[in-house]
């Protein structure tokens, strides 16, 4: 695949046409199909323990003489792991509905999304690691959720398999610069499709970069993003 020249981010966002409006929406739409499952999966996960204590719960009530101390506790941590549920939850709906401006660590945020396609990738034959360490770099979470994870998808979708990911970063002139190589290993196939939408293409995550201002350019099993570094004192999630 021919390298593309590294798109560096205006110092205000351009108007965009009709059409490019249009691509953007149609990108996001597709990287949102393409999480969805693992959206599902991480809420059912967080559901899932109060279920499994209620259960014991019922039990204990059951019993010829329940032990009253027993089902206090259990009721105490029904009510401690429904409140962790509901700012799991939220904090998986802001895939959907992200918050404006809101910043993050960069490599807590590239675990997040790392992790949230980990189960998957994991299934079509990748394995993951993830370099980067923890360090007050911040950026945009919205950019880096959309145009990494839209890189991330692209590039497996595009790699043979069983394959190495390997990710990495550095600070580069009030840029950080994230990087995901992919190399396959002895014997590698192409990859399966996807169980869920369409493949993503570069179309896509080009589309994405443009609307976050985001420096991106690619190469045969290789992505290299520019991100706007960001003072890491006032994060929000």
């Amino acid at each position: 695949m021919t390298d593309h020249k590294l798109h560096q981010a205006p110092a205000a966002a351009p108007a965009h046409t009709r059409e490019e409006t249009l691509s953007v929406e149609a990108a996001r739409y597709a990287l949102l199909r393409r999480v969805a499952p693992a959206l599902r999966h991480h809420l059912a996960g967080t559901l899932q323990p109060i279920g499994m204590v209620a259960a014991i719960m019922d039990r204990r009530l059951q019993a010829a003489q329940p032990d009253l101390t027993a089902i206090r506790e259990s009721s105490k941590s029904i009510s401690t792991l429904t409140r962790s549920a509901a700012g799991a939850s939220m904090g998986l709906l802001t895939w959907l509905a992200p918050k404006e401006n809101s910043v993050g660590p960069l490599h807590a945020s590239v675990e997040e999304c790392v992790g949230m396609l980990a189960t998957e990738l994991a299934f079509r034959g990748f394995s993951v690691s993830n370099t980067i360490a923890s360090s007050d770099m911040a950026t945009s979470v919205f950019a880096l959720r959309s145009v990494f994870t839209a890189a991330l998808i692209a590039l497996t979708d595009a790699a043979l398999t069983p394959s190495s990911i390997v990710i990495s970063s550095e600070a580069v002139d009030g840029q950080l610069r994230v990087v995901i190589s992919v190399s396959s290993e002895p014997g590698a196939v192409a990859a399966e499709e996807p169980q869920s939408y369409r493949k993503l293409g570069w179309d896509d995550v080009q589309a994405l970069a443009t609307a976050e201002q985001v420096g991106l350019s690619h190469a045969a099993g290789r992505v290299d993003m520019q991100f706007t570094a960001a003072e890491n004192a006032d994060v929000t999630v």
